[in-house]
């Protein structure tokens, strides 16, 4: 089951064409800080992947391109 949510790409803490990259990005981030991160993939042109903080995106109103949620890390 996909679940789409709405995110502002400006906020990622990374982004890259390749999954693992951005998987590589996120396994590091999460160890040096305990939040919730996401990992999700662009809805426009299906190529790009993003990592986000859950705990930094407090601010919903911001929130307005389409991403495909991949994996909760």
């Amino acid at each position: 089951m996909s679940e789409d949510i709405l995110f502002n790409p400006g906020q990622a803490i990374a982004s890259s064409y390749d999954y693992h990259n951005a998987y590589v990005v996120a396994q590091i981030y999460h160890q040096k800080n305990d939040h919730e991160l996401l990992l999700v993939k662009d809805k426009s042109n299906n190529k790009m992947y993003y990592v986000f903080d859950t705990a930094s995106l407090e601010n919903h109103s911001q929130f307005g391109q389409k991403f495909q949620l991949i994996k909760r890390i």
